[in-house]
């Protein structure tokens, strides 16, 4: 079986992260994502990956060309982005009649199996994995028959009248007839563009819930959430690039003697954080500076963040103080 696995996006929900790394290569713990998801596209039967870029790139080429990788991967460049279904128009000649998508910037377990058996009894042209979401605004919700034939699409529905809160996952079984009939180079979206036509075109769309860990690294809370689900050991990394002991992954080198680490904790390389701190289920990237004396809980603290000596904060995202 054959991947595109679609990488084009700029992160923009991840900034200030994202400003000088493109979101596939953003670590999480001891991962990196854009390796983890290929190795979970292997388990799956996947022997080879179409991945594509735009935002840098040659980052992701680069890193491509280097990783220690169990498939084969083919690099994609767009010099400017083509949108979901536009990437996937471009590497149909890589890809062949029947193969699956997958976003860039989701940490799933997710299998396909159950998928690929209610594709082939609907006969259909495409199949969707879904997942539950608490946030319907932010995702693309899906409506089913009971034999689980998609019958309607609801794109970032207010959270107070939604009519589902099963989403888009970002994980689909496709056939070429979904995306031939556009033209190379075509801006187009799955989610705002092609699926709305097949469905008013009466053609098979198929979705279900195939289980397994699922988890959109889209924005602050839910990459500080993965990073937890790493570090607690809920989530078991394919390939082990770090020690994490007892929930804590500590890459920089200092002293922790006046230092209270409490929950899960990871201290990227580069990170300072002075005596006197209390840090609680807390991630510090490469870059930060926390001052003296600060209690910080279920915290993310961005590259290049300074916080001010006995600054107090629960759930907060700081990417600046």
């Amino acid at each position: 079986m054959k991947a595109m696995l679609l990488c084009a996006g700029f992160g923009t929900r991840l900034k200030p992260l994202t400003d000088s790394l493109p979101k596939p290569l953003v670590k999480i713990a001891n991962l990196t994502l854009i390796q983890d998801i290929l190795f979970h596209l292997h388990s799956q039967g996947v022997d080879t990956a179409v991945v594509n870029g735009s935002w840098m790139a040659g980052m992701i080429e680069d890193y491509l060309e280097n990783a220690d990788l169990p498939l084969k991967v083919i690099f994609q460049r767009e010099e400017e982005p083509l949108g979901t279904a536009g990437g996937v128009r471009k590497a149909l000649p890589l890809l062949g009649d029947e193969f699956l998508v997958v976003y860039g910037d989701i940490l799933t377990r997710q299998p396909v199996s159950p998928l690929m058996e209610l594709h082939r009894r609907l006969d259909s042209e495409v199949t969707i994995a879904l997942a539950p979401t608490g946030e319907p605004s932010s995702k693309g919700i899906v409506l089913t028959e009971p034999d689980g034939r998609v019958s309607y699409f609801r794109e970032k529905p207010p959270d107070d009248i939604s009519e589902s809160n099963l989403a888009n996952s970002g994980l689909y079984i496709c056939r070429r007839s979904v995306v031939e009939h556009l033209n190379e180079g075509e801006f187009s979206d799955f989610g705002m563009d092609v699926f709305p036509m097949l469905l008013d075109e009466k053609r098979v769309i198929a979705a279900d819930t195939p289980g397994g860990y699922i988890r959109d690294i889209g924005s602050g809370k839910s990459y500080l959430t993965a990073c937890h689900e790493v570090l607690s050991g809920m989530l078991i990394p394919y390939k082990n690039n770090g020690n994490i002991k007892n929930g804590t992954l500590i890459e920089n080198s200092q002293s922790y003697d006046n230092i209270e680490l409490k929950g899960t904790f990871w201290a990227e390389d580069g990170a300072l954080i002075l005596e006197g701190c209390s840090l609680e289920n807390c991630v510090v990237l490469s870059g930060a500076v926390i001052g003296l004396n600060c209690a910080l809980k279920n915290s993310l603290v961005m590259p290049g963040a300074e916080i001010p000596e006995s600054t107090i904060a629960d759930d907060k995202y700081l990417k600046v103080f």
